[in-house]
């Protein structure tokens, strides 16, 4: 009888264990988004949690993928804009670790691009981008 009792409570306890893992691998914050470039060529993902830019290039066409970035500073009272390119290739995923105080408005936009060496050079390339601003906080 001992042997059942302990059985079943290490089953219990196995399941609970189990359970909290698989709830925990489902979890997404409320503010996570995702933009494509349309009509293909990359994804960028917004990952409130921890501030990630994620940003992978979805085709073998020879373009980058680019995130266009901006978030709103309310003591100065505008966005500070930033684009990020992923130059690796296809499947490829670049992440941008940011730093922003919780409750930030972000706005996200993917693209596709052709790396010039710099970013001043590479501006005019960037093309196909998300129609609107993915709008979300920090």
């Amino acid at each position: 009888m001992k042997k059942i009792v302990k059985r079943g409570a290490l089953a219990l306890i196995g399941a609970a264990v189990l359970a909290g893992t698989q709830a925990g691998a489902a979890y997404a914050n409320q503010y996570d988004r995702t933009a494509y470039s349309y009509p293909s060529g990359s994804r960028v993902d917004w990952k409130a949690d921890g501030e990630h830019l994620l940003i992978k290039d979805t085709e073998k066409d020879g373009h980058s993928a680019v995130a266009l970035f901006r978030w709103y500073d309310g003591g100065e009272q505008r966005f500070h804009t930033y684009t990020y390119f992923n130059r690796d290739g296809v499947d490829s995923v670049r992440d941008v670790n940011l730093d922003l105080y919780e409750g930030t408005t972000v706005n996200v936009k993917a693209c596709i691009g052709d790396w010039a060496g710099s970013l001043e050079a590479s501006a005019d390339s960037i093309r196909n981008c998300t129609n609107d601003w993915v709008v979300t906080l920090a």
